[in-house]
């Protein structure tokens, strides 16, 4: 029997028991405890929600997208991509994003996510209840990453991986509307509407152009006022420095230990740790470093960096610098019976640029003398 979990974005969500069971486990149910957004909450404070809910949702809209295809009337493969949404965050680490760079050896929450699936409980539900073979299994993975070894994986991973793929798609209203900002809150029943397989590929479209460009222009003004926040960039940055006095490389290189690693654990640790103190009461305690000097071009920031790194003690300077194209890959338009790239149909989002955002902040007690510096 079919079980409906209640959603804010989308109402009911359907989930079929063999998705239930993935749900009820454990492994997944960890994803409740780690923030969609990391600290972003210290800033919105509504930013509560949790890759949790995230994961149903990004399933929601994985089926809403295999309907588009020529795979919509092909339960088995439905099934699959599914639950390869469901699936695609489960290798997070705590606080999301934010403490991925503390993977070793350069790897990825994705690389998490595919051990994950193939060396524990999943998956043996994987194969003993939904009725997947190893060679299913496999596939599965190479779809919710992203690494597909054919054009029909390729046009399934690209209904969650892909430039309006699932993924994007719910991260991007979902946490504009936990953050309580409008940008992300584009029309995605009309995108969804105006979607298309096209040889193999994902197109919208053109009466749809005005709901893409809504979804893109949305999602770089997100990255800008939400996601780049030079307050929880800080925070961010504060944040490693704790996480990185609590955690060995075993954390992340032991699934079990992984998997019993989440938000809450990491601040319990926090907390009751006298010596931590100082770095819980920079983050927690709104003393965090501030910002003294923003820029978008790199020789200015180095100038400014080495200017201060001359005269100021280096622990009590952070340096920060993002990079974000305005999106990844090409993106169709479909325009009577030919296919065009949307930069050739839009000069709204021909006019995008890349966010480039350099900046440096300071012991608290020193911004009065790194202003002067600078002005200097």
């Amino acid at each position: 029997m079919e079980k409906e979990i209640s959603d804010p974005i989308y109402g009911f969500v359907r989930l079929s028991p063999k998705e239930i069971r993935i749900v009820d486990t454990l492994i997944f149910q960890r994803l409740r405890h780690i923030k969609q957004l990391g600290l972003a909450y210290l800033v919105f404070p509504s930013a509560q929600h949790s890759r949790f809910e995230h994961a149903i949702g990004v399933l929601h809209l994985t089926d809403r997208l295999v309907s588009k295809t020529a795979f919509s009337k092909d339960e088995k493969v439905r099934t699959m991509v599914r639950i390869a949404g469901l699936l695609h965050d489960l290798g997070h680490p705590p606080f999301s994003h934010t403490t991925e760079v503390l993977l070793p050896e350069r790897k990825s929450h994705e690389d998490v996510t595919r051990r994950i699936i193939l060396e524990t409980e999943i998956y043996d539900i994987l194969r003993k209840e939904v009725g997947l073979d190893h060679g299913d299994v496999e596939a599965l993975v190479r779809i919710t990453l992203g690494e597909p070894a054919s054009e029909e994986e390729r046009l399934l991973s690209s209904l969650i991986t892909g430039q309006f793929g699932s993924d994007r798609l719910d991260y991007l209203r979902r946490d504009a509307f936990f953050c309580g900002v409008s940008y992300g809150l584009f029309d995605h029943e009309r995108l969804l509407s105006t979607i298309e397989e096209v040889d193999g590929k994902l197109a919208v479209h053109m009466s749809g152009l005005r709901a893409l460009e809504n979804f893109l222009i949305g999602r770089y003004f997100m990255y800008i006022q939400v996601y780049f926040h030079k307050v929880i960039r800080i925070l961010n940055i504060h944040l490693l420095d704790l996480i990185g006095k609590i955690l060995s490389e075993k954390h992340f290189t032991d699934m079990d230990m992984f998997l019993r690693t989440n938000d809450a654990t990491i601040l319990a640790e926090a907390f009751a740790n006298p010596d931590l103190r100082e770095d819980v009461e920079r983050i927690f305690g709104r003393k965090h470093f501030k910002e003294v000097f923003t820029t978008k071009v790199r020789e200015e920031f180095e100038e400014a960096k080495e200017r201060l790194l001359d005269k100021l003690p280096p622990d009590r300077i952070r340096f920060d610098s993002v990079y974000k194209e305005p999106y990844d890959e090409e993106i169709l338009i479909l325009n009577g019976d030919r296919v065009q790239r949307v930069e050739e149909v839009s000069d709204i989002v021909a006019s995008l640029r890349p966010i480039e955002i350099y900046r440096i902040y300071v012991d608290v007690d020193l911004r009065e003398e790194a202003w002067s510096l600078l002005r200097g």
